[in-house]
């Protein structure tokens, strides 16, 4: 089991490590863009994990315990199995469509598991 503040910490690692490098600088308005991702990116992940941790669902599904923490390894676990081999698209504010295979989420719970 993790706690939100580890979901917290191990996802901006994540952005910073992961997501962050990648973003081009070297285009018009890229140093900006970036800058206003980063800040974005902070926002979301402090308002959503939050948000959607507390959702009921996960509690009867037993994702999340009464105390808030989830149970990573199972979430982990159907993650897997849901990810299309071709891997999952997400529309991010500012960057566009970004593309996230199974091996992204394993490195996003070692950033989780860390923390």
């Amino acid at each position: 089991m993790v706690t939100v503040n580890q979901i917290e910490a191990g996802l901006a690692k994540y952005i910073d490590a992961e997501i962050a490098p990648k973003i081009p600088v070297n285009i018009p308005n890229g140093q900006l863009k970036k800058i206003a991702f980063l800040a974005g990116a902070a926002y979301a992940v402090r308002r959503g994990v939050r948000q959607y941790i507390s959702h009921p669902v996960l509690l009867q599904l037993g994702a999340v315990d009464e105390a808030g923490n989830m149970d990573l390894d199972g979430v982990l676990e159907a993650a897997r199995g849901a990810i299309p081999e071709e891997g999952f698209k997400a529309a991010v504010p500012i960057l566009g469509d970004l593309t996230f295979f199974a091996e992204d989420v394993e490195k996003l719970a070692e950033y989780i598991r860390e923390v």
